[in-house]
């Protein structure tokens, strides 16, 4: 199992390992308050091994990880994702991409835990093989104290099976996905959905989850639109983030 840990407190990087795969490096991006880190190594993960990734984001901290390129799934890749937040803390997994290749399996539990006021924000784009055999399986599961705030598990596959159990992705061939958890979401949900287009052969949806954050969840046909409307909620996230955290850095 390839594995990369990391305890972020405020602009440093504490108790960190990782393997000759994985690697957490630190950016010179800058920004008025997060701090920004990349993971790298992801797509040299050998295709029997698990890449195992546990972060924990300290009081107060502003945290952004990205990925340093999209993901190449060219046979099978399984992640095991645990993110833990500690209340006044945010953590944004910065958008990032998969990339399905013609019989190709991609697997990943994601289990995020929140304390108190923590927040969290996760962007994701997929890119689907309509032609060859693929399986794509992801579960996120979201937790604020003791409460289950969300577990979804979302599968999309080339399989009959699958589909008539779960239900069609039809002929798109892209999805995408954002999260936003926080206890006091920092603008109206009427705010992104005038950022979501009602384009011809692309949907958009959003579900509010019980006032404590919002899933928002694409098909597309659309790549070049997809990642714009994507990167447009992001950056009003950003923005309304800023305005807010500015002033406790």
């Amino acid at each position: 199992m390839s594995k990369l840990k990391g305890r972020f407190q405020k602009v440093n990087l504490l108790d960190y390992s990782g393997t000759e795969q994985l690697r957490l490096e630190k950016t010179d991006q800058s920004h008025r308050v997060f701090t920004n880190y990349q993971v790298t190594g992801l797509n040299q993960v050998k295709e029997e091994e698990t890449a195992e990734l546990d972060f924990i984001v300290k009081k107060a901290s502003n945290i952004t990880v990205s990925m340093a390129e999209p993901i190449q799934v060219n046979q099978k890749h399984k992640q095991e994702l645990s993110l833990h937040i500690e209340e006044e803390a945010l953590l944004l997994w910065n958008n990032h991409e998969i990339m399905l290749q013609p019989n190709s399996e991609f697997s990943r539990r994601t289990k995020v835990s929140l304390e108190g006021d923590a927040e969290f924000v996760w962007a994701e784009i997929t890119h689907l093989n309509q032609k060859e055999y693929f399986h794509y399986a992801s579960l996120m599961e979201i937790w604020v104290e003791e409460e289950c705030l969300a577990y979804d598990p979302l599968a999309f596959s080339t399989s009959n099976e699958l589909i008539h159990h779960h239900g069609l992705i039809e002929d798109f061939q892209y999805t995408a996905s954002i999260w936003y958890i926080a206890d006091k979401l920092p603008f109206d949900e009427w705010d992104i959905q005038q950022r979501l287009s009602q384009a011809k052969h692309h949907r958009a949806g959003m579900t509010d989850l019980d006032g404590k954050g919002i899933l928002i969840r694409w098909l597309s046909k659309d790549l070049q639109l997809l990642q714009q409307e994507v990167r447009d909620v992001l950056s009003f996230f950003d923005e309304k983030i800023t305005e807010i955290r500015k002033w406790r850095v």
